[in-house]
This record gives structure tokens, C-alpha cells and sequence, in this order.
């Protein structure tokens, strides 16, 4: 696109110290995917609707610039509402396209650019955004008129039916706005590099609401395995299987990384997302497995190597009975290194992996590749690469986190409107909420979903 990242847009301002106290329609809390989708369709709903955005950082959508490794995965064909979210990002201007596994891509396959083409549309609508605005505390007292006088009702807690107004201050109280509605888009804990804090669970239990302990999501896994570091940087395709105590609990097939502290890729990320708790439990309880052996013949291959390397010690021991012994050691050392059972897997496994699938097969990798002529050697090491097990340890944590498991409690929230069911004209959306979906599309689908509904339920009821 041709817009800057750094470009600040006609309506896009900075709230200052002592801004002045403002009054508006709907105002939104996070300028993320979520609260830029609550924005524009609550303006698309009701065009005549004051809507303004508030966010803590410089830059809007700074965590979605960075999505899918700066790719943007927006969506996904198994989402729930996918062609909802597709049509609403089309009629916004935003051209998609399928890829495997239902991956959805913007066209360009840029992340800044959804984030610069939601920041243009923000300013096309006339919608307000105060970037640098840091929420310290919200309140809720009833609606009045001109004359300050309450409508409908004398107090909040007097169980009358009334009109509420939300009331928001920056953490010295230099600005204060009020709005008819509200929505918390501020979004999780993960990725705090890009400004996250959780403020919004916050500021949704200020407001009377029930917050589930978080933990990071779609991580990293950290794992025990000493011989580790010697993996460090492989990549491999496997089936990878997530046990607790034994029974499988989650198994995807994909790109496994080993890094030098564990296991990384996105079918790790999703099953990081199923390591979960009860009391007395740890990761101990835990066990990962991979298969390597997807699309390979494994037996076969072995059985060809052991008759490779009958051939060869069957050459090598005829050259050295021609020989001197003197010349006999000699060729002994020569060729022998072609003979080592690491060798076999020269063109099907990097050397790291090959050897600790030998290690965990209990055998010795420099070992003569023909004790492979003994059928249970090769059964040994195919059951190795077929259950590769990783002890996991821990998991990398919020810096490496895609998603916030937990947050506010989806049973107070409305599943359609996203408006909360305890405080109305509250709306509660995207990441704040308890809701994390697996890695390919899902946290984002759910972002812009539940700001779309929010937005249009919000413009309907001011």
C-alpha cells in the first residue's frame, strides 16, 4: 500500500495532558482488529453515531502488523462466522484468498496493510482515535439530561430500568470521556512487546465481571531432554501427539522446530494450548510424541541399508585379506566410516534427529549400520521415530504467546451481540474475553467477529 505505517490519518489524534472532557455515542477501548471492526460497523450501522477509539499505543493494530509473521492468517474456511468476517473485510475493502489447511490470507499477504487499510477507513467514516490513551478506571452512573437530572431511574443499583452512560479516566485523570455505550477491545496478555497488559480484564472486573485465570496460548514448548541442543535448528514434518498421563489427549500433523529449549511450529503452538491443570497436576503429567515417518517407507529403507551394508563388509573384508595387516588396518579405517548406523538416514533425517531417534531406540549411533540384518534392531528404531517422546517442562510464556487463554467469562457474556449480560450497553470483545481458538486463523476470525456484532448491536441500541 502506499501508506506509511507512521502515517496519522486526518481524525487520528494524540490525547494530550489535560485534554478536554468529551462526550460521544460509543466509545471503544483498544485499537486492535477487534475494536477497529467495532468501530466501523457500528459508524456502517448508524452513520450519524459520535464513535470514538481509545488505545494506549502510537500505532493502531500493532500486534495484528506483526500476525501470521507479518503474512496476516486473517481468518479460517472452519471458523465459525469465516463468511461472515470474509464478507465484512470485503465490503471494507479487504481482498482475501484460501490457502491449505483453510488458511485465509489477505491477497497481498501483508499484515501492515490490513492495518493501514482498517486505520484509512477510520478516517474515511469521521471516526475519532485518541492514540497514547491510557484507561485507568471506568464507571457506570445513570444517563442525564442537560440539567443533570437522571433519566429513568435515581441510582444505578435502584433496579429500575434506565439508561446508563460509561465514564472513563486516564490514569492522572488529565482527560475524562463519557459515552452511551461501551466496548472493552483491549485486548490480552500475550505479546506484551506490542503494548499487551491485560488492562481490559481489569477494567471488565471493575464492572462486576468474572475474570478466568489466563495462561499464555499457542507457545513454544519447553522440554528436558538434554540431548536437545543437538536438534537445535532441524525441522521436520511430523504427527505430533499430546499425552497426559498416558492417554492421548491431541495430535496434528505439521512442521515441528526443534530449537535449543524444545519444540516450536504450529502444531506445537496447538498443543500448547491443551496443557491445562487439575489440582496436583504439573508437566510432569505430560508427554509429547512425534512421528517422523509420515510418507516414508521406514521398514523398507532399513531393510535395503542392511543388505547395503552386508555388501560392503563383505567388500572390505575381501580387500583385506589381499592386504599386509598393516594395510588391512588401514582399509579397515578407511571404510569404515561408511558403515556407521548415523549414515543410514544421510538423505531421510539431519544428522541430530537421526541420531536421537537411535538413542531412543537404545542403541549406539556409531554402531556398524549392518547389525540393521537383525530384524529387531530395525523394529526398534522405527518404533523410535514413530514415538519420538519429549518430556515437556514448561511452556515459553506470555513474550512468546500468541493468544491469552482465559479471560472474561463467556458465560456473562451475550454469544450474538457480545454485549455483557450483567451491565447493558457494555459490550465485551476479541481477546479480553475466554476465548483462544487454534493457531491458523481462529483468534483472528474471533477478533473481528465479535467487534462486528458488538458494533452493530451497540449502534443499535444508542
Amino acid at each position: 500500500m502506499a501508506h506509511s505505517t507512521q502515517k496519522r490519518y486526518a481524525n487520528t489524534r494524540n490525547i494530550t495532558a489535560k485534554a478536554p472532557a468529551s462526550v460521544c455515542d460509543i466509545l471503544i477501548i483498544g485499537g486492535g482488529p477487534a475494536g477497529m471492526a467495532a468501530a466501523t460497523s457500528a459508524k456502517l450501522s448508524h452513520p450519524d453515531s459520535e464513535i470514538v477509539i481509545l488505545d494506549k499505543n502510537e500505532i493502531l493494530g500493532r500486534k495484528l502488523r506483526a500476525t501470521g509473521n507479518g503474512r496476516c492468517n486473517i481468518t479460517n474456511t472452519c471458523a465459525d462466522g469465516y463468511e461472515e468476517v470474509i464478507a465484512f473485510l470485503f465490503s471494507l475493502g479487504i481482498a482475501t484468498k484460501s490457502k491449505e489447511r483453510g488458511f485465509v490470507y489477505p491477497v497481498s499477504e501483508s499484515a501492515p496493510d490490513v492495518a493501514e487499510l482498517l486505520e484509512l477507513r477510520l478516517e474515511q467514516l469521521g471516526i475519532k482515535v485518541y492514540k497514547g490513551a491510557t484507561v485507568s478506571a471506568v464507571s457506570v452512573v445513570p444517563y442525564c439530561d442537560k440539567q443533570d437530572r437522571p433519566l429513568d431511574g435515581a441510582s444505578f443499583n435502584s433496579g429500575i430500568s434506565f439508561k446508563t452512560a460509561f465514564t472513563i479516566a486516564s490514569i492522572d485523570n488529565d482527560y475524562r470521556m463519557e459515552s452511551q455505550a461501551l466496548v472493552i477491545a483491549a485486548g490480552g496478555k500475550s505479546a506484551p512487546v506490542y503494548g499487551a497488559t491485560g488492562d481490559g480484564f481489569l477494567l471488565a472486573r471493575s464492572l462486576g465481571h468474572s475474570v478466568t485465570r489466563t495462561f499464555p496460548s499457542l507457545t513454544p514448548v519447553e522440554c528436558g531432554n538434554s540431548e536437545l541442543t543437538g536438534l537445535s535448528g532441524v525441522r521436520v514434518r511430523a504427527t505430533a501427539k499430546l499425552l497426559k498421563d498416558g492417554e492421548q489427549l491431541y495430535e496434528e500433523n505439521g512442521e515441528v522446530q526443534f530449537t535449543k529449549y524444545g519444540l516450536s511450529g504450529i502444531c506445537i503452538f496447538n498443543l500448547s494450548r491443551m496443557m491445562r491443570f487439575g489440582k496436583g497436576e504439573g508437566f510432569d503429567n505430560f508427554d509429547i510424541s512425534l512421528d517422523v515417518t509420515e510418507g516414508f517407507n521406514l521398514s523398507e529403507w532399513l531393510t535395503a541399508a542392511a543388505k547395503r551394508a552386508v555388501v560392503n563388509r563383505e567388500t572390505v573384508d575381501a580387500r583385506n585379506s589381499q592386504r599386509s595387516a598393516i594395510e588391512a588396518n588401514s582399509a579397515v579405517c578407511e571404510n569404515s566410516s561408511y558403515n556407521k548406523l548415523v549414515e543410514v538416514f544421510m538423505t531421510v533425517y539431519k544428522e541430530g534427529l537421526a541420531m536421537e531417534i537411535i538413542r531412543q531406540a537404545g542403541l549406539d549411533y556409531t554402531s556398524n549400520a549392518s547389525i540393521l540384518t537383525d530384524a529387531d534392531v530395525r523394529d526398534k528404531i522405527i518404533r523410535s521415530a514413530s514415538d519420538l517422546r519429549f518430556k515437556p517442562t514448561g511452556l515459553k510464556g506470555w513474550k512468546e504467546a500468541q493468544c491469552t487463554s482465559g479471560g472474561v467469562d463467556m458465560h456473562e457474556i451475550d454469544d450474538e451481540s457480545f454485549e455483557s449480560k450483567l451491565l447493558p450497553k457494555l459490550y465485551i470483545v476479541g481477546e479480553t474475553l475466554d476465548y483462544d481458538g487454534f493457531c491458523g486463523g481462529y483468534n483472528l476470525n474471533h477478533a473481528f467477529l465479535s467487534g462486528k456484532r458488538a458494533g452493530e448491536a451497540a449502534a443499535r441500541e444508542i
